[in-house]
């Protein structure tokens, strides 16, 4: 069953990428539940796909529980292939855009305008799970993952007001988000974070970004752990935004 958990929460590094939480209630009957996450964006580390079944009733912690999950990310050089060839397909539109009508060359120029930005990062991953259910009933599925796209990130900005007499001024600082990727994230709850995160004394990473972040190592669980505990303290603050582009 293809499913489209809404994203509650997204945690943008000023590096690049950020981590998903996503949430849905679904409805399970006796027997193999297989469901299949929608809008998973190829740029999301596999290692870091993590999958939690909330109870509604806590009897059926021991009935309903998750038995599988099968996590792949796209062929990339077949993908590069094929984005190669919408963007030859579009470059070659364009050239003859002109025999459109003026409505009709709005929408095929938006269309070989976005052809040209895509990506593999813009490509889609599977993220697929199984619940396994001796009876029919109701769960909550969080789902949280790390994407490793630098074109998503946050940035900081100041906006110095002078008074009339010169003698005065006020100093307002912004976060500014910027969202280069195919996707989009509707009233979310947005949080910020650095790009290497405040650490613990005990806590020693077991590896290290690369600067193109195309693959992050098993290590990023750990990461994700001390993120969430951070989310709880004074080191950020977060904001609900209607539409993140």
């Amino acid at each position: 069953m293809l499913i489209d958990p809404k994203v509650n929460s997204l945690v943008i590094f000023n590096g690049g990428g950020g981590i998903v939480e996503r949430e849905i209630k679904l409805q399970v009957q006796p027997g193999i539940n297989e469901f299949e996450i929608q809008n998973v964006p190829a740029s999301f580390d596999p290692n870091s796909a993590d999958i939690k079944l909330e109870y509604i009733n806590p009897e059926d912690k021991e009935l309903i529980t998750l038995q599988q999950t099968i996590i792949t990310l796209p062929d990339y050089n077949n993908s590069q292939q094929i984005i190669d060839r919408e963007k030859s397909a579009a470059n070659s539109i364009i050239s003859y855009a002109i025999d459109f009508t003026r409505e009709m060359r709005e929408k095929v120029s938006n269309i070989c305008e976005a052809s040209s930005y895509k990506t593999f990062a813009d490509m889609k991953g599977t993220f697929n799970f199984i619940i396994n259910s001796t009876k029919e009933g109701e769960i909550i599925a969080k789902i949280s993952y790390f994407l490793s796209d630098v074109r998503l990130k946050w940035d900081t900005t100041l906006k110095v007001n002078i008074s009339k007499d010169g003698k005065t001024a006020e100093i307002e600082g912004f976060i500014v988000v910027d969202n280069q990727t195919g996707f989009t994230y509707e009233n979310v709850e947005l949080g910020f974070a650095i790009f290497e995160l405040p650490k613990p004394e005990s806590y020693t990473p077991d590896y290290q970004f690369d600067s193109g972040a195309e693959q992050v190592s098993q290590g990023l669980m750990n990461e994700m752990n001390v993120m969430r505990s951070i989310k709880k303290g004074p080191m950020k603050r977060t904001q609900r935004f209607k539409q993140l582009l």
